[in-house]
This record gives C-alpha cells, structure tokens and sequence, in this order.
C-alpha cells in the first residue's frame, strides 16, 4: 500500500468535497462549461502565475519557481460520459443522462491539490509545474487543440505525468510500466451503398445488407489470420444500421467500429486488410463502399527514463508492473511532443470495483491520497 504522507493526509477533506462536487457536475465532450467555470475558480483562489483558457474550453495554471531546473507539467481530463447514474451516491450527477463513470472527477481533484501544495510552497520549488485540465478524452480527443494552443510552452514543458483511477489494479497499488501501456486507436466509418428492389425480385437489386454481413464476418479474420500470434490486435464493429422494410431489399448500411494495435506495423497491417476487404466486398456484391476515420490517436508509450526515475521512488509492496490494455487515451498526444508517464491508480477492493464507463462506477475516496501522493513523487515535489 502506498505510504501516503502527512502533509497529504491533511488534505483528505478538501479531496473528497472537491471530488463530490465535480462529479455533480460532468459535461460531455468539449461541452464542460459547469466543470470549467468551477476549476477556473478555485484555481483564482491559488493565484498561479498564468490563468487561461487553452484550445476548447480547456485550462492551463503555471507556478513559476525561482530558479526552476526544469518544467514539468500534471494533466487531468475534465469530461463525463453520455451515462445514466446508478450509484445512488448523495452526490450523484445532477446533469440528467450525463455522469463521471471513467473516475476524471477524482483526476480533476488530485491535480487540484497537487495545484494548491504547490501553490503553498512556491517559495522553495525548484521546478515549474504546469497544470492541464483536458476536455474531450472520451470523445474527439481534447489534448491536441491544446498543444495547438500553447499548452506545452510557456514555459516550455519538459516531462508530462497523467493518471487513471483503475478498478483492475488493488487500492493503494501503482502501476506502471514503460514503453507501451495503452493501445494506438482509429474508429472507423463505413457506408456500403447498393440498389433496392423488392424483396421478392432480389435479382433485380444490389443487397448492402448481405454485403455488409460478408465484410463484418471477413473483417473478423483479420487478427486471427493476417496479425502475428505474439502480436495484439482488435477490431471490433460496434454499431450497424440499414434496412427500410421487411420486404425491401437493402440499398445503404451504415458500420461504426474501431480498431487496437500497440504497434504502428500493426495497425497498418489491419489497416491494410480492412481496405482489401471493403474492396473485394464492392467487386464481389456490385456495391460503392466508402471508408474514413473520424479519431484516431497514437498509444500512450511510457518514456522509459521517466519511468525508472518514478519506479525508484515506490517501494515492493506499493507498486507493480502493470498490464497493458487495449484502451485508449489521447494522452499520447502530449508524449508525442515531450516525454511522459501515465500511470494507473488502483481503486479495486476486496470484493472487486464496477468496470469503467458503468453507471454504477464508484470508488473508494482513499484512492484520490494516493493520487496526490504519486504526483508528488515522480514530479519530485518535497
């Protein structure tokens, strides 16, 4: 279990109210105007030296030291998930069909107590600390519109942290680990376009609905038959729709999937087949088949300097090499500009924890201790 510190304890009162009334409050998207308007608040109330919005709705606070060695920089995503609550907590979401399901409340409030310690010391650090508030991680990704926007310089950032509150690993554990932890992502859209006819004079049409049936078994094949066993891969089709009626055959069928690689040659491969199999389903079925990609985010990969600096600073029984996961984060647009280590918090207890992205996602408040206590640490706050 993580040793968390006196001068951190003392902040467990301000975490967990910061926490609840965060989580009342999630916004989607880019759209978190309640959560920007409350961050900007308490963050006048530290005074740091630079206050501003950054790229769409985002935030970046700076505490300048003295005479800093180097800039490091804490990020924390801000938005909710299009999820109806169930938890029945009192402090429940109270923006109906919206809630904080994937823990970025308790984020929000870890790098706003990391923001305040500072804050309070900024008399003897002996570094910058940049603090981010990203919108948009679970959608469109709101980490690029900030570097675009300054996020990164200003001063110039040279090692970034992130987290994620994590119902697979034990509470009070840290895992970590380098190279990559998190997978490349591309969401896919698909359009297979036929011709209708009646459904009894199939000859007479173009059936995208077959079409699109023979492409999603095909597409299945792709890790099992085209991607090295000890490689990793996922395609995954999640969404389809297309048909009018019963009795008519289908003109347009609309697929919506995504697709998990660690490796860049492999995701190309996928890639690769994907376009393949689109193509001979147009030739084999007589259909127009159109393809894009609407997001698309590198994998999160742990510098491995970064990551030997903070594995020296937690002991055996505190930290672990963690999993790899075929989840995504677009945290890794800010390590494809400077080095970064993300990192997992565990939250799961005994009995186990809710899954992430679950209306009944809650987690055990001594977790957001830890959280500060690790920032502290691998950004060599003392």
């Amino acid at each position: 279990m993580i040793e968390v510190r006196d001068t951190v304890k003392l902040q467990w009162d301000e975490l967990v109210k910061l926490r609840r009334e965060l989580h009342k409050i999630p916004g989607y998207s880019f759209d978190v105007s309640e959560t920007h308007e409350y961050l900007m608040s308490y963050l006048g109330t530290l005074a740091p030296d630079i206050l501003q919005m950054c790229g769409n709705n985002g935030i970046k606070a700076v505490f300048f030291a003295k005479n800093p060695a180097k800039t490091v920089a804490i990020r924390a995503d801000m938005d909710g998930l299009r999820i109806e609550e169930k938890t029945g907590c009192s402090f429940a979401s109270r923006n109906e069909g919206l809630m904080h399901a994937c823990g970025h409340d308790g984020h929000m409030a870890i790098a706003l107590v990391c923001a305040k310690l500072v804050g309070e010391a900024r008399e003897r650090i002996d570094k910058n600390f940049v603090f981010l508030f990203q919108p948009a991680e679970e959608t469109v990704g709101g980490a690029q519109p900030m570097i675009e926007d300054g996020a990164l310089q200003n001063p110039d950032v040279d090692e970034i942290y992130g987290i994620h509150l994590w119902p697979y690993l034990a509470l009070g554990i840290v895992g970590m680990k380098p190279g990559p932890i998190m997978a490349q992502m591309s969401d896919f859209l698909i359009d297979i376009r036929g011709r209708g006819s009646h459904g009894a004079k199939p000859q007479d049409g173009n059936d995208a609905l077959v079409a699109a049936a023979q492409f999603i078994m095909g597409a299945q094949t792709i890790v099992s038959r085209s991607i090295d066993p000890y490689e990793t891969a996922v395609v995954t089709i999640g969404r389809i729709e297309g048909g009018r009626a019963q009795n008519v055959i289908c003109e347009n069928v609309h697929l919506e999937g995504t697709m998990r690689a660690f490796e860049p040659k492999v995701m190309d491969t996928v890639k690769c087949r994907m376009h393949e199999l689109l193509e001979g389903t147009g030739s084999m079925y007589g259909v127009d088949c159109s393809y894009c990609e609407p997001m698309s985010y590198p994998a999160v990969v742990n510098d491995k300097r970064l990551f030997e600096c903070a594995a020296a600073k937690f002991g055996e029984d505190e930290f672990q090499i963690a999993q790899p996961f075929m989840m995504a984060e677009d945290f890794s647009n800010f390590q494809r500009t400077v080095p970064g280590l993300y990192s997992f918090i565990g939250v799961a207890e005994a009995e186990g924890a809710q899954p992430l992205h679950s209306g009944k996602f809650n987690f055990n408040e001594q977790a957001l201790l830890n959280g500060v206590e690790y920032f502290l640490r691998v950004t060599g706050f003392e």
